[in-house]
């Protein structure tokens, strides 16, 4: 039973960070690139987080470790808005995934 609990627990955190990330991950980029937040997951646990995003146009390979480079460089400021919308102690650490847009068909 302990189990169902900490997966219930850590899936409402996911669900807050992304909610909370969904907002602040277009404010840091200004509107420079157009990206949404497809998932959150634990990674290894709940203290740090894997933010899987996507692009909503292609990007080169250039393009999309800049885009990277660019989320970890405001890694402080996107922690400060998760932790604003969560009731935890301490914030978990992020890291950013770029899921590739699937060609159109």
């Amino acid at each position: 039973m302990q189990f169902q609990s900490h997966d219930r627990k850590a899936l409402q955190l996911c669900s807050q960070v992304k909610y909370a990330l969904e907002y602040a991950v277009n404010s840091v980029l200004n509107g420079e690139y157009g990206v949404t937040v497809m998932d959150v997951v634990p990674a290894p646990n709940t203290s740090h987080l894997l933010v899987f995003i996507q692009a909503f146009e292609e990007l080169s390979f250039e393009e999309s470790s800049l885009l990277i480079s660019k989320l970890t460089s405001h890694l402080p400021a996107l922690r400060s808005a998760v932790s604003e919308s969560i009731h935890r102690r301490k914030t978990p650490g992020l890291s950013f995934q770029l899921v590739p847009r699937l060609p159109a068909s």
